[in-house]
């Protein structure tokens, strides 16, 4: 199938998460004709609604195979209909390609199967199409947890970069990503009547305090020299008094951005360590001996541990060769401040980057992505399969 007609029909199925399914059987059948041996792989997500990855390898396994991944599935066609535009329709203006998915990730995957069906050689090749990344990232646990992942030599997904900050016209391959977790933090009070307010302790000004402090933490959070700073932020704040009374509870839910080494586990007693101090330092008042707990919110899905894959490594190197040769120019190379799929792809100990075409607009209801570079891609990735 020509380029174009291919990501037009991509784009033109329904893959608002979590209706993979037309699309994942779409896929599967180009795989098959592509000389791959597929499983459509059934889970069922939190809702216990069925969903599908399509997981595909060729190639006899002379050595560790090449795994090339994407996501299938796209945000909700947000303000299409208001503007009286299909979000299922590919249309072209000034070289951009506009539809709602045609950047995050359609356009990827649409080059990824492209290359694949025009490059038949004894290169052995896992290609991995999942679902859900645009939620809680189940399609990628369930492919790393049937075991698809592991074992591969090197993973590129054909996702797009984290070009914030960097030219848009620049390539990027992105080395690595920072991690998440998110902490509920419990802040004690002691209740009293608000008419004699001074002989207790509201739990909401203890948590105010603590909010602030929260957002002045970040400038002293570890570093790293390429993932840069970990961040942390509160996401919401609850408390409140049924009666005349001060509250004596507050909870705030903190999300926090993770650079190497720190897992989850660490930077939990990190935020412990740093509110005990300000405890210590008076910056906060104790109840009754008790003071702010703070416990990791339990998630089905592992939380997504940050990775770097060195410049060193020898498939980062023949990728750099292959973009250079096709594009004339070398790529710069870059990490991405937030998390993805990768990270559990890294997890599963595969060296992976990330490297997909020029566009903008993702998640909104003016995304695109650039006809020149889709079609660039497909032939870096075919000289990179080659």
């Amino acid at each position: 199938m020509e380029s174009l007609e291919l990501l037009r029909r991509i784009v033109g199925i329904d893959s608002v998460f979590p209706h993979e399914a037309e699309l994942a059987h779409f896929l599967a059948k180009e795989l098959e004709h592509a000389g791959f041996s597929v499983e459509m792989q059934r889970f069922r997500d939190g809702a216990n609604r069925e969903r599908f990855n399509v997981l595909a390898t060729r190639g006899e396994a002379s050595e560790k195979p090449l795994l090339l991944y994407g996501h299938m599935d796209t945000v909700p066609p947000y303000g299409y209909e208001r503007e009286g535009r299909n979000p299922f329709h590919l249309e072209e203006r000034d070289g951009k390609l506009h539809g709602l998915g045609a950047y995050d990730m359609k356009a990827g995957v649409a080059a990824i199967l492209q290359a694949v069906s025009q490059v038949r050689n004894e290169r052995p090749l896992r290609v991995m199409f999942v679902s859900d990344e645009e939620a809680d990232s189940r399609g990628c646990f369930e492919a790393a947890r049937s075991g698809f992942i592991k074992g591969a030599g090197f993973a590129l997904a054909a996702e797009i970069s984290d070009v914030h900050g960097i030219s848009e016209k620049t390539r990027t391959i992105t080395l690595g990503r920072r991690g998440r977790a998110q902490y509920e933090l419990d802040v004690p009070g002691r209740s009293f009547h608000a008419a004699r307010a001074s002989e207790g302790i509201s739990a909401i000004t203890e948590a105010a305090k603590l909010a602030l402090e929260i957002e002045r933490m970040n400038d002293t959070l570890p570093r790293h020299p390429e993932l840069t700073a970990g961040h942390m932020f509160v996401r919401s704040f609850h408390s409140e008094s049924i009666s005349l009374s001060l509250p004596d509870s507050a909870k705030l839910l903190i999300d926090r951005h993770l650079v190497p080494p720190e897992d989850a586990e660490s930077a939990g007693r990190d935020i412990e360590s740093r509110i005990r101090s300000l405890y210590e330092a008076g910056a906060m008042k104790g109840a009754d001996g008790r003071i702010t707990t703070v416990r990791m919110m339990p998630r089905e899905v592992p939380y997504l541990m940050p990775y770097v894959t060195p410049k060193e490594n020898q498939d980062v190197i023949r990728l750099s060769d292959a973009i250079t040769r096709v594009l004339g120019t070398p790529a710069a190379c870059n990490y991405g401040m937030s998390v993805a799929d990768e990270n559990l792809i890294a997890m599963q100990g595969v060296p992976v980057v990330s490297y997909g075409p020029i566009g903008g607009g993702e998640h909104s209801n003016d995304e695109w992505v650039s006809k020149q570079s889709y079609l660039e891609l497909i032939e870096v990735l075919k000289a990179f399969i080659a």
